[in-house]
């Protein structure tokens, strides 16, 4: 939308009418991307700690630790090398894309820089190895702006989960202590509140499996999607959440949305969690992030070729549309390879980890351990 169909976005209110934006819209939750990058924030710290929580298993704390940076870089230096590569062949085409569409968005080739520069192999490599986690560049696919985030977020997670996981003086020292690292995080960068947010509610849903039934569920994801559509537009459907928790919270409000949406799927009826572990879901679940990673590139190249070639045939919103179905797919094909090293780039790195924090179970049994164990 932000490439193909930016009038209806709501991002450029400086170059269409409001009255064309769909922010505002009660299923916008379902497209907005910034409420999306919060959600996936609070999966994070929820999914990194719960299992310590749960055990009080410390290992488990220092693996995820050990392993972090290695698991992402790995999977984020291919993206960013591809990148490189269709820079060198001249593959992109967003300025005449953008050119067409009218997005300033596509343009700057996703908002990845403002100025040209010169596409180099070494500082490619250094940037998806290194300059993403620790500086914050991402300038060769714009996606990579949450890695950071991603990765700091990660040891907030860690840090936070152990030091609650102490013994308590009293029963208000572990909500006392996540609402301090929250606040703190929201002064740091409002973003960065989702971690605490997702080890708290790692810390305290309880493990026993209570389960909503259907309606339940359902009015919970209802309103959760509600809520991730919020924008700060205090207009239409959000004029409620706008007066009650005003414009300037839309960060919060979509945590509060993203910990109901974890909720509900975590006691989601046995029926729809069949559906949600099962095959198809699965194959989403392995390619949404390198589907993350990829579209961008995608964009900017496939489909904005294909956007040029559609006009020379068609006219109105066709070539759009057409563009925008032919990104869609491309993206997808061009994760499955990119899910495929990613599963055995994190097989590799948890064996590694392993080794690394246990070599003597990983070696090769000699007559002399053999006889020790004996």
């Amino acid at each position: 939308m932000l490439g193909f169909f930016p009038q209806w976005s709501g991002a450029f209110p400086q170059n269409w009418p409001q009255e064309l934006s769909l922010n505002g819209q009660v299923w916008f939750g379902l497209i907005h991307g910034t409420a999306a990058v919060t959600l996936f924030f609070v999966l994070s710290g929820f999914v990194l700690t719960r299992r310590y929580l749960l055990t009080g298993d410390q290992q488990i704390i220092l693996r995820g630790a050990i392993k972090r940076w290695p698991r992402l870089a790995g999977p984020v230096l291919i993206t960013v090398l591809i990148s490189w590569l269709l820079f060198k062949l001249g593959a992109y085409h967003f300025e005449e894309g953008g050119a067409v569409t009218g997005s300033p968005w596509l343009s700057k080739f996703a908002y990845a820089f403002d100025v040209p520069f010169e596409p180099n192999f070494w500082r490619a490599l250094l940037q998806g190895s290194f300059l993403t986690f620790f500086k914050g560049d991402s300038y060769y696919d714009s996606s990579l702006w949450t890695m950071r985030y991603e990765f700091i977020g990660s040891f907030i997670a860690f840090g936070l989960a152990l030091l609650i996981a102490l013994p308590a003086p009293s029963r208000l020292f572990r909500p006392a202590i996540i609402g301090v690292i929250y606040l703190l995080c929201q002064y740091a960068a409002p973003v960065y509140a989702a971690f605490p947010a997702g080890v708290a509610l790692a810390a305290f849903l309880p493990e026993r499996e209570i389960k909503l039934r259907g309606l339940t569920f359902g009015g919970f994801v209802l309103v959760a999607i509600y809520l991730l559509g919020f924008t700060g537009n205090s207009n239409g459907v959000f004029f409620l959440v706008s007066r009650l928790f005003g414009s300037g919270s839309t960060t919060n409000i979509h945590i509060l949305a993203s910990v109901l949406l974890i909720v509900s799927i975590e006691r989601a009826p046995d029926t729809i969690r069949q559906r949600l572990s099962g095959r198809f879901a699965k194959c989403l679940g392995t390619i949404s992030f390198p589907l993350y990673l990829i579209h961008v590139l995608v964009l900017c190249s496939l489909g904005c070729d294909v956007l040029i070639w559609a006009r020379t045939w068609t006219s109105g919103f066709y070539p759009n549309i057409v563009a925008g179905i032919v990104t869609i797919l491309g993206s997808i094909l061009a994760a499955i390879p990119l899910a495929i090293f990613n599963e055995r780039w994190v097989t590799l790195v948890n064996t590694a980890t392993n080794w690394f924090m246990a070599p003597e179970s990983l070696q090769k049994p000699t007559k002399k351990n053999m006889i020790t164990v004996e």
